[in-house]
């Protein structure tokens, strides 16, 4: 496989199974705030350190879930394919709601600040509705 799976290969990798974990998501997305969304960052009080994101409850809480139901998958080759096309206006579809969950998460391990970008520009809050839908549908 190139890393680049299709879109019901993508879809599979979501579980249904986890009922609580897609009802929490649901809740966490529906909770969400714009306080949530502008992320502060913080050097955790010390002189000399990097700064970094603090996280609300709500986004922490999201990212867990992502992994929990599924939409973080290592299936997609995110360094290779990068984040998909994602406009405010346009509702990403499951697979893309995929692929750009697992890109923000993955590529926040190596740089601070891929899921503040996400949070800040709508896409993550994007990534969550698209998935809720998904699973509503069936």
């Amino acid at each position: 496989m190139d890393g680049n799976p299709d879109n019901i290969q993508l879809i599979n990798e979501l579980d249904r199974s986890k009922a609580d974990a897609w009802l929490e998501l649901r809740a966490v997305a529906e909770e969400m705030t714009d306080e949530d969304r502008n992320v502060v960052w913080t050097n955790g009080g010390k002189k000399h350190s990097l700064k970094y994101p603090a996280y609300s409850e709500h986004i922490n809480k999201a990212t867990s879930l992502l992994f929990t139901v599924g939409a973080i998958t290592p299936l997609y080759n995110w360094r290779s394919n990068g984040l998909p096309n994602y406009s405010p206006s346009k509702e990403l579809s499951a697979a893309d709601a995929i692929r750009a969950a697992t890109y923000i998460v993955r590529s926040e391990r190596f740089g601070d600040g891929a899921i503040a970008r996400a949070a800040e520009v709508g896409l993550l809050d994007s990534i969550l509705h698209s998935l809720i839908n998904w699973y509503n549908e069936k």
